[in-house]
């Protein structure tokens, strides 16, 4: 018996295949851009329609028009907004620059207490940095805690650097010996200095500041150890009287599943 097998036909490099062959890929976040542009050109199409309806002299056959026009809009809009939380909940989006972006978030929030010092801000960020192990509420509340002591150890008129950077990770063949220490991370190095002129801080403030400093500080830099601590993350931590300078270095674990999140759903 004999059995003929279609062998599909050869294409030339560039030369396009059938149709079901060709794939259009678009962005789920183009897809939902394109829906709400198409929602507001919608929605001034029927209000104009609505405008002109209203001059009618037809009070019957205006109401029953405004009716069906005011339907279909509804189903419209109820279909666009169905689509595009569809999209929002079945298009997952990598997780990334969460260590930056938070950073940036705090230092915003922070941006009066930084500005009422005279605080010379200098930023050197890493670009693409993994995602650590932290989750993002504790992540943002430990990078505040670092400014707020940073702000603190910075004296009125003095200089605030910040520096982060991806250590590589060595390949780890014992699970059992693993040390997320030993196998890189990302590091945050924060850095305050400058000499203390109490004829440049505001007047009445110089005893107030130094009575209360030391203890907030103490108070803040044992938090920031504990987390540190409960996350397998390593501190370094020094003040230099001599040249007015106080050094805060991080490790923190990096996350090593690839993470993804998902855009609400317009409930």
């Amino acid at each position: 018996m004999l059995i003929e097998k279609q062998i599909p036909p050869v294409h030339q490099i560039g030369e396009p295949g059938p149709p079901e062959e060709r794939t259009v890929s678009l962005s789920p976040l183009f897809l939902v851009e394109t829906l709400r542009e198409l929602r507001k050109t919608v929605g001034i199409i029927y209000n104009l329609a609505l405008h002109a309806l209203d001059k009618s002299d037809n009070q019957e056959e205006q109401k029953h028009l405004h009716l069906a026009m005011s339907g279909a809009y509804d189903q419209f809009i109820s279909t666009v907004h169905l689509l595009s939380s569809y999209i929002n909940v079945t298009s997952p989006i990598q997780k990334k620059n969460t260590v930056h972006c938070l950073l940036e978030e705090i230092l915003e929030t922070n941006e009066k207490k930084i500005d009422a010092k005279k605080i010379a801000l200098q930023k050197t960020l890493a670009d693409n940095l993994p995602e650590t192990a932290f989750q993002d509420e504790q992540l943002r509340f430990l990078l505040n805690l670092i400014l707020q002591y940073a702000i603190l150890s910075t004296p009125f008129g003095g200089r605030l650097e910040i520096v982060t950077r991806f250590v590589a990770c060595q390949q780890v063949e014992d699970l059992s010996s693993y040390d997320p220490l030993k196998t890189g991370g990302i590091e945050i190095f924060f850095c305050s200095s400058g000499h203390a002129d109490p004829l440049s801080q505001p007047e009445g403030t110089q005893q107030l500041a130094a009575t209360q400093q030391d203890d907030a500080s103490a108070f803040i830099l044992n938090l920031i150890r504990e987390m540190i601590r409960t996350s397998q993350g390593m501190i370094d931590f020094q003040i230099d009287h001599l040249k007015s300078k106080t050094r805060m270095y991080l490790r923190l674990p990096i996350e090593r599943r690839r993470l993804s999140y998902y855009r609400p759903a317009n409930l």
